[in-house]
């Protein structure tokens, strides 16, 4: 039997005090076509709030959703089960996440831990103001209470809304020895030991790498071999390379690049990052510019001078290839559209073969299925 492909879109579908409001009905399965990239609505699971990010497990069957809320001092997490005829959603369970603002969601390389950033704006003191939580995935792909917590402070934090950290993704090595953190308040990278030892999330040997002041580090990701780290710096526009050490878990800038044209002098906000599936370039996101920014990976692993794609929206805050490959998706939020870009293989190059009006997207994951 051919494989179904399934693109879950996670939305705003509750309005927050630094968003617009929200159009969104809450996690949207959509059929793929990996020959056209056409995409098709199947059915809508609106029973969740603020379904901000997704990530779906190896195996294709699980989803997990981080609930973006304002002024909680708590979010959750959600699991689902996803139906292989329909792609349809059926809830699990859910947690709660340690921390207010939950904001990314990942799993392990084996599928056995969950991570949920959170990005801890509640007033300063309010518990448990966790930056990081971690669970144990079950058997039945849900999720455990947590089992562990790491708080991030200090007077470096950038943003006025409090001294406390920012953390806004947690993701793990490739070797699955280290969970990395970017802390956008922080202007840090932090540093911990996989998998966690009774219940603590333990400082590597080399504990953070520190970005310029102002950076606003936001979404980082490895290369193919696992020795190289990719980062997308919020507030300074910028993209960092980084050399992984593998043994210590040491990250080592070797460049820094504005995702942005020289003439451009307006507002910006990058938001994510992507590499092609045969990691020959890198994408990244700015909001403001609405612009696809693109840099060709040289051989050492730094990156090349950008070229920019107009996104067909405004504020493109997520975009990911399918699993063909062939295609790139871009969601931007305040557009409140999905646009579908062709990948020429040979120049990276983008161009645009489709459009869906949807509300709010915030997240795109495939499964196949």
């Amino acid at each position: 039997m051919p494989a179904k492909t399934y693109a879950f879109v996670g939305t705003l579908n509750r309005a927050m005090p630094d968003f617009p409001p929200a159009h969104g009905d809450g996690i949207a399965t959509f059929r793929f076509d990996e020959d056209s990239g056409r995409m098709t609505l199947a059915s809508t699971y609106a029973g969740i709030d603020n379904p901000s990010f997704l990530a779906v497990d190896a195996s294709g069957r699980h989803l997990y959703a981080s609930t973006e809320w304002a002024g909680r001092n708590e979010g959750v997490v959600t699991a689902f089960d996803i139906d292989p005829e329909t792609g349809a959603l059926d809830y699990i369970n859910l947690r709660p996440t340690l921390g207010s603002v939950a904001c990314h969601v990942s799993l392990d390389h084996t599928g056995a831990f969950l991570f949920v950033s959170n990005f801890t704006i509640a007033p300063e003191g309010s518990r448990p103001g966790k930056a990081v939580a971690a669970y144990r995935v079950r058997e039945d792909g849900g999720i455990s209470p947590p089992i562990a917590g790491v708080a991030h402070e200090g007077a470096e934090a950038i943003l006025p809304v409090s001294v406390r950290s920012h953390a806004h993704l947690a993701v793990p090595s490739p070797d699955n020895r280290h969970l990395l953190v970017a802390d956008l308040g922080l202007d840090r990278v932090m540093v911990y030991c996989l998998p966690p030892v009774e219940g603590q999330l333990k400082l590597a040997a080399s504990p953070f790498a520190e970005l310029p002041a102002g950076s606003g580090p936001r979404h980082l990701l490895f290369n193919g071999k696992g020795d190289i780290v990719y980062l997308i710096n919020e507030l300074g526009s910028t993209m960092a390379t980084f050399a992984y050490d593998a043994e210590t878990g040491g990250l080592s800038l070797l460049q820094i690049l504005s995702t942005l044209p020289e003439e451009f002098s307006g507002t910006n906000y990058c938001a994510e990052l992507v590499l092609s599936p045969d990691g020959r370039f890198l994408y990244g996101t700015n909001r403001g510019h609405d612009s696809i920014v693109r840099f060709a990976v040289q051989a050492d692993g730094t990156l090349g001078l950008p070229d920019w794609t107009p996104t067909g929206g405004h504020w493109p805050r997520n975009l990911t290839f399918d699993p063909s490959g062939k295609f790139l998706l871009v969601a931007n939020q305040h557009g409140d559209n999905i646009v579908i870009f062709r990948q020429q293989a040979l120049t990276g190059a983008l161009f645009q073969t489709d459009e869906i009006h949807h509300g709010t997207p915030m997240r795109i994951v495939f499964a196949r299925l």
